[in-house]
């Protein structure tokens, strides 16, 4: 059975991924997997084995706290009913923690809630973008403000570069629940327009699913994020959809960050991410 993880530390601010997860994995008919990422200091004067009792200690309360918050979470918001399952993972490293515990247990997809970040954070990443830029497994991201909703819908923005095998990973994504897919291409003004209904029917013809293509053509006072949140604003779709690029050197990460990863930040529906290169 497909496996969704949810990633959550306890606040408020992560309940709208919580809630995302349940809905989502409830739509796939797949295995919903709550994760806790936590880490305790130990004293210089403890020996190894009252440390390991202090850990285990503390994740027996922190496994009574984690299922109280979700029952808690279940009990009032309208989230529909599905069976899930409590982990918990002990490391200083809590993004490197969630994805080795992803790929360990094969998950299909991983969600987080995103609370926006500030200059300094967005210079040194916060947990969500951290996993946008590294996470091999696809990544959904949550706004903190998002409300409870089923997945309708898909806003796929591609640069049609690769958008082939891209397609075939959305039409894997929007299938099983029978959203819809809305291809975006953003185009310059010396770009040549391609023939909306011959590629919705190519299109069709190769992923044997049915795709809406539609092309905006950039407005040069514009960013690329403003161009997106302006056809988000019209059609209203369910989540977007990126494909990011993870090779990059911190540099430009800093400089350059991607457009997924700005996204996180302020966005205003769920961002799904994958990696370019897998």
């Amino acid at each position: 059975m497909e496996k969704i993880l949810v990633t959550t530390d306890l606040s408020a601010k992560s309940k709208p991924g919580i809630r995302f997860a349940m809905a989502f994995a409830r739509q796939r008919k797949a295995e919903l997997v709550i994760l806790h990422v936590f880490h305790v200091l130990k004293a210089t004067s403890w020996s190894t084995e009252k440390y390991q009792n202090y850990v285990h200690r503390t994740e027996e309360n922190l496994s009574k706290e984690l299922s109280s918050f979700i029952k808690d979470i279940a009990r009032t918001t309208n989230v529909p009913k599905i069976d899930y399952r409590i982990a918990l993972v002990h490391t200083i490293d809590t993004v490197p923690g969630i994805m080795s515990y992803a790929k360990q247990h094969d998950c299909a997809y991983i969600c987080i809630s995103t609370r926006g970040a500030g200059a300094v954070k967005k210079l040194f990443g916060t947990h969500t973008s951290e996993l946008i830029m590294h996470s091999s497994i696809p990544v959904i991201s949550v706004p903190c403000n998002w409300r409870l909703k089923p997945v309708k819908s898909v806003l796929y923005a591609t640069d049609l570069k690769d958008y082939s095998t891209e397609l075939k990973k959305v039409v894997a994504f929007a299938g099983p629940v029978k959203a819809a897919i809305n291809m975006l291409h953003l185009i310059y003004i010396d770009e040549i327009i391609p023939d909306k209904k011959l590629a919705e029917k190519s299109l069709k013809a190769e992923v044997h699913y049915p795709v809406s293509f539609d092309y905006k053509k950039i407005n040069i006072e514009n960013s690329i994020l403003e161009e997106i949140d302006a056809v988000i604003e019209k059609d209203k779709p369910s989540v977007l959809v990126l494909f990011t690029e993870q090779k990059k050197s911190l540099l430009d990460r800093i400089v350059f960050p991607s457009t997924a990863q700005e996204y996180s930040f302020s966005g205003k529906i769920p961002l799904l991410t994958f990696n370019k290169r897998d």
